[in-house]
């Protein structure tokens, strides 16, 4: 009679040596858990989540803009209200470089700066009043007051080695023609990096030697000697005046980049068209950045100059 399949199996499990390291896992099983490992390392970090704001400044002595050529600044104010670190973020102010932010299609690299970050948003918004000052040689000058061109919500996240400020409008509802001519989108990504202040600038760029942002230890340290780094673990970077930033236009497609936390953004950005419609775009943005509609002019909102 032929010895039973079973028993024969047995027989030769026997024979094995019981101490023996377990079978190395095939190159096929090696393959998947490391795709698995890479896939929750590629996994973006949201860091920061909140509104953000765009403004424009028009040149001196001009009431009337009628094109960017009349501009003198633009601003992104960043007003968090969630962030992954333990140290509290402040609303930001900061200028942006070109009086654009970067293409997303060029990939162009712009460079910006925090002009002031505080818990106290009159120290933020009063970039935002109309200035006067005097000359010798033309008297009187003022600057009008800042016009709101966009709002919407924004993600700062940590991603692929880089870190990326991710944003969706939410008013205007599309851009028109003067929120094209500062580039931007009905939603974008931009790469951002902080500048190490103990470097120098590059070329065309950069603050003054008497204009460096002073960083904690704690935040000096991540440098390690290399002139840019990205936001890995923390935004606080933000909090400090003259921070130093190079801005990298990324991509449109932000979902298909950020995956969950991209779609965590376009949550955000439905609960903000909702409010909008609810309180409307005066407590929506002017009470939300304390400007006054009489002298911070509305109509860029809905993208006309003014």
């Amino acid at each position: 009679m032929p010895p039973k399949r079973g028993t024969k199996r047995d027989s030769k499990d026997e024979g094995k040596n019981k101490d023996e390291p377990p079978e190395k896992k095939t190159k096929q099983s090696e393959t998947e858990e490391d795709k698995n490992n890479s896939i929750q390392e590629d996994k973006p970090t949201i860091l920061e989540k909140g509104h953000i704001y765009f403004l424009y400044r028009p040149k001196v002595d001009t009431e009337n803009v009628s094109d960017a050529s009349d501009v003198q600044k633009v601003y992104m104010v960043l007003k968090p209200y969630w962030n992954s670190s333990q140290s509290k973020r402040e609303p930001t102010l900061i200028v942006l470089g070109k009086k654009m932010l970067p293409d997303t299609q060029k990939h162009s690299r712009y460079w910006g700066f925090v002009a002031e970050a505080s818990k106290n948003l009159d120290d933020v918004v009063g970039a935002f009043k109309e200035q006067s000052y005097e000359t010798k040689t033309k008297g009187e000058r003022t600057i009008e007051p800042s016009r709101p061109m966009g709002s919407g919500v924004y993600e700062i996240t940590a991603h692929h080695g880089h870190s990326h400020l991710a944003y969706m409008l939410t008013l205007p509802d599309k851009p028109h023609k003067v929120q094209k001519a500062f580039n931007i989108d009905e939603q974008a990504s931009i790469v951002i990096a902080v500048k190490n202040p103990s470097k120098p600038s590059p070329p065309q760029g950069g603050l003054s030697s008497n204009q460096k942002a002073d960083y904690p230890k704690s935040l000096m340290e991540s440098f390690q000697d290399r002139r840019f780094v990205s936001m890995d673990t923390t935004s606080e970077f933000l909090n400090y005046k003259y921070c130093e930033l190079m801005l990298i236009g990324a991509t449109e497609k932000i979902t298909k980049e950020l995956g969950e936390a991209g779609k965590e953004l376009e949550k955000m950005e439905k609960k903000d068209e909702e409010h909008l419609e609810h309180v409307g775009v005066d407590k929506s943005v002017f009470d939300e950045l304390d400007l006054e509609k009489k002298s911070n002019p509305a109509e860029p909102l809905k993208g006309e100059w003014t």
